[in-house]
């Protein structure tokens, strides 16, 4: 049985997603640039993480693309993978949904701070503090909706087997 390719890819960059940041906010004060990333791997390390309530689906989302993905490259190597792909597929498409929506959650309960998924705007107006930001969901999110449509599209195709040579024809004899 010849491997699953595009399964196989659709493993690896999950894996790869798991390592970039999901969530970015940049913040810019006169001219001083800041940017603040999430990961899957460490809710707790950064200035955005300490403000939001619980991470929950930081640890759901993380678990959710390990085993989507270890199912995805089991499933790219066996005969009948095809729904082990197809599994694959769903549980990291699930993992992203459940970062967004739970991400989205626990921004909306930070009060008089209108930051979501997709944001911009300024904090104070005033000539001694003003500071704008600017919020975005990252690399790592969008890795691993790629690798979830890739196994999608990876169960769908069928390896073609190679099909081997017939043995050469034995030379006629010689007289």
């Amino acid at each position: 049985m010849k491997p699953n390719y595009i399964g196989i890819i659709g493993a690896i960059l999950a894996f790869i997603s798991l390592i970039l940041p999901w969530w970015t906010i940049t913040y810019s004060i006169s001219i001083i640039s800041y940017s603040d990333s999430l990961y899957l791997y460490q809710p707790s390390g950064s200035v955005v993480s300490l403000a939001l309530a619980n991470s929950w689906y930081f640890w759901a989302a993380l678990i959710l693309v390990i085993i989507g993905a270890l199912l995805a490259l089991a499933g790219s190597f066996m005969g009948k993978g095809r729904m082990m792909l197809v599994g694959g597929g769903v549980l990291t498409l699930l993992s992203i949904i459940i970062f967004a929506v739970g991400l989205m959650m626990d921004l909306s309960s930070i009060a008089g701070f209108g930051v979501g998924l997709f944001s911009s705007g300024t904090i104070g107006s005033g000539e001694f503090f003003s500071a704008s930001y600017s919020t975005y969901l990252s690399f790592g999110f969008w890795l691993a909706l790629v690798a979830a449509i890739l196994m999608f599209v990876g169960s769908m195709w069928k390896p073609k087997e190679t099909m081997a040579t017939p043995p050469a024809a034995p030379p006629a004899p010689t007289p």
